[in-house]
């Protein structure tokens, strides 16, 4: 994808999106903002991804208290 336009006009921004998922938590970056600003501006641009991370996180924790509850109840 080319950044600037063929006819000529301003080019247009590069955008920068991340997003780290670890045992401590998820991490966003967007266009050089973290925390809930990147988590807002990750929504709006890329709805999927946002959905997808969230399920991710969702489905860890629950194999992580699954995985807890059985320890317990053994």
């Amino acid at each position: 994808m080319n950044a600037f336009k063929a006819d000529g006009a301003e080019p247009r921004p590069a955008q920068y999106v991340a997003l780290s998922i670890s045992a401590f938590g998820v991490r966003a970056q967007a266009d050089g903002h973290t925390g809930w600003v990147a988590w807002r501006r990750i929504r709006r641009s890329h709805p999927s991804l946002a959905w997808a991370a969230a399920a991710h996180v969702a489905v860890l924790g629950a194999l992580v208290g699954a995985l807890c509850l059985a320890v317990w109840l053994r």
